[in-house]
């Protein structure tokens, strides 16, 4: 019985031991097919292809360079394949396989992770360019110290409106309202003066809005952001139709428009234009013309037909904008931008920070800046664009500093330095920036720069005016408000640079 039992158990481990050696040899089986030569090789041509498709998809890179790195990637093919491949020395040889299968492998690795990074730069550029929508957002504010902090805790309030503005869209919203909290009623108010002053005297604990109109209200409350909250916002968008004029752009001159926005949410979102820019280009003398027109600058609206601030255009959208400062200067405007100022602190950041120019030293929000080379982080950059009371231009000088800030940023993005910064400048552009340029005149533009690294000329310049409290604005008839009357003789001056620049002719 005991030598029965003996015979049985040492079956039992024979068995074992083959399915043991069995399983053993599919797993080095495995290995041996994983760690082929021909397995390593066809995933770095794999990688190789799929970079070099990228490249030609995002079409920023120069077609000599495409072909220096279709060709450095079949050389290091090549080599990588011979170093590989399986010699008859036994020991050489041997080691030999092992390095050229690793240098394989790590070459993948880079090739896919610089993939990655091609394909976020034409991910990133295709959502900022061909820009063709625009965002309203109605909010419901109530005062900071209210205790409601949502919609339904205004049950069976009365809210304050004014319907008279922009009617079809704001009775939308006040649909939408009704749908959240059905109790809620609405009394319509023909002002957003009397809307806001019936809010701060407590005769309505809500006012129902386009945040567009907050402008108009801070005219004469300055500090209603801080003094109010908001409980309820609806967002809604629509289409635009698509008012660019296009040219040949690393042809010919044309005109950037640029709209500095200083609100949350999206940058599609319609609020007043803080800073207002046209930027000319000319991509063979290597001109970038940047002319500031100051938000105050009393203007005829395209929308309105009657005088009002520039930064009081924006509340009929960006094109409404573009219409305006083209009939204000005369100067056809081929695409606009749009920046939200309050995302420069991603922005700068991810660049490493910039050397922005001061002509004088000064103090902002804690920040100390000297006469000279400032190099400055986000924070810092976005201290320097927005002071105003520490120079005796005020408005004026604020401008001009935006200039430098923009110049600098535009000139570490025009150098070497981005090459390091990459993925973080994409990863802050994006939802912070938006234009109606086509995607592949961005890329046109990426790859003449490439192609030739030329240093470009930049020019600032600003159009002056006098400042004056008088009544009569668009949107507020019956208030006194500050505005800035244009010069003539500097808009003719800022005009005739424009064009010089467009016709090729240099400007000092």
């Amino acid at each position: 019985m005991f030598l029965k039992n003996t015979h049985e158990c040492a079956n039992m481990f024979t068995i074992l031991e083959k399915r043991d050696y069995m399983s053993k040899k599919k797993t080095n089986n495995l290995i041996q097919k994983i760690t082929d030569y021909k397995i390593i090789i066809a995933i770095q041509i794999i990688a190789s292809l799929f970079i070099v498709g990228l490249l030609f998809k995002l079409g920023a890179l120069p077609f000599k360079y495409i072909i220096i790195v279709i060709l450095l990637v079949v050389l290091l093919a090549v080599g990588t394949f011979f170093l590989m491949k399986p010699s008859k020395q036994k020991g050489k040889g041997k080691i030999r396989s092992v390095i050229g299968k690793i240098v394989s492998i790590i070459l993948s690795v880079l090739l896919l992770l610089g993939s990655l990074y091609i394909a976020q730069g034409d991910s990133t550029i295709d959502s900022i360019t061909g820009a063709n929508k625009q965002t309203t957002r109605y909010s419901v504010f109530v005062l900071k110290d209210n205790s409601a902090e949502k919609l339904s805790d205004l049950k069976n309030e009365t809210i304050e409106v004014n319907a008279q503005v922009e009617t079809e869209n704001m009775n939308s919203a006040i649909e939408k309202l009704k749908e959240e909290e059905s109790s809620i009623s609405t009394k319509d108010v023909k002002d957003f003066n009397v809307l806001s002053q019936d809010l701060y005297d407590g005769k309505t604990k809500a006012i129902y809005l386009n945040e567009a109109y907050l402008a108009v209200i801070e005219e004469s409350h300055p500090n209603f952001e801080t003094e109010t909250k908001i409980v309820y916002t609806y967002e809604f968008e629509e289409e635009l139709k698509d008012f660019s004029k296009d040219v040949s752009v690393t042809k010919d001159p044309f005109v950037i428009y640029i709209s500095g926005i200083d609100t949350y949410g999206k940058v599609s979102t319609v609020s007043r234009s803080d800073v207002n820019m046209m930027v000319t280009v000319n991509p063979k003398t290597k001109q970038i013309l940047m002319t500031s027109i100051p938000r105050d600058c009393w203007v005829t609206l395209a929308n309105k037909g009657k005088k009002d601030k520039l930064t009081h255009s924006g509340l009929g959208g960006v094109e409404n904008t573009v219409k305006t400062v083209e009939n204000f200067m005369g100067v056809d405007i081929n695409y606009y931008a749009r920046v939200n100022f309050t995302s420069l602190i991603k922005i700068v950041d991810a660049l490493g920070g910039v050397d922005v120019e001061s002509p004088v030293a000064f103090s902002a929000q804690g920040y100390s800046f000297k006469k000279g080379t400032n190099h400055v982080n986000g924070k810092q950059a976005l201290a320097f664009s927005r002071e105003r009371y520490s120079f005796g231009g005020g408005d004026g000088a604020r401008v001009a500093n935006q200039q430098r800030v923009l110049t600098a940023m535009l000139k570490k993005m025009m150098s070497p330095a981005i090459i390091t910064n990459y993925s973080k400048v994409l990863s802050s552009i994006d939802g912070s920036f938006e234009t109606n340029m086509d995607s592949s005149d961005i890329t046109d533009l990426l790859q003449m720069q490439i192609n030739d690294m030329a240093s470009w000329t930049f020019i600032t310049k600003q159009l002056s005016g006098t400042g004056s409290m008088r009544t009569g604005g668009a949107y507020m008839p019956n208030h006194k408000l500050y505005y800035l009357i244009p010069n003539e003789d500097s808009v003719s001056e800022n005009k005739a640079a424009i064009n010089k620049v467009l016709k090729g002719e240099t400007v000092q």
